[in-house]
């Protein structure tokens, strides 16, 4: 089981920063698109490992 979520949550960062990217570049929006950054880096450390403790 723990696999299976990381790879989604890897599969859902990548789309994340897509869009983060697509956010600084297209809509010139720094501030947004370091947030989606970080967020999305947050997800992706913890989201797998909380399958472990359940």
């Amino acid at each position: 089981m723990f696999f299976i979520i990381l790879i989604i949550a890897i599969i859902i960062f990548l789309k994340t920063i897509n869009y983060a990217v697509y956010e600084i570049k297209v809509n010139s929006n720094k501030p947004a698109g370091i947030i989606i950054i970080i967020l999305a880096l947050i997800v992706l450390i913890f989201a797998p490992f909380v399958t472990l403790f359940r």
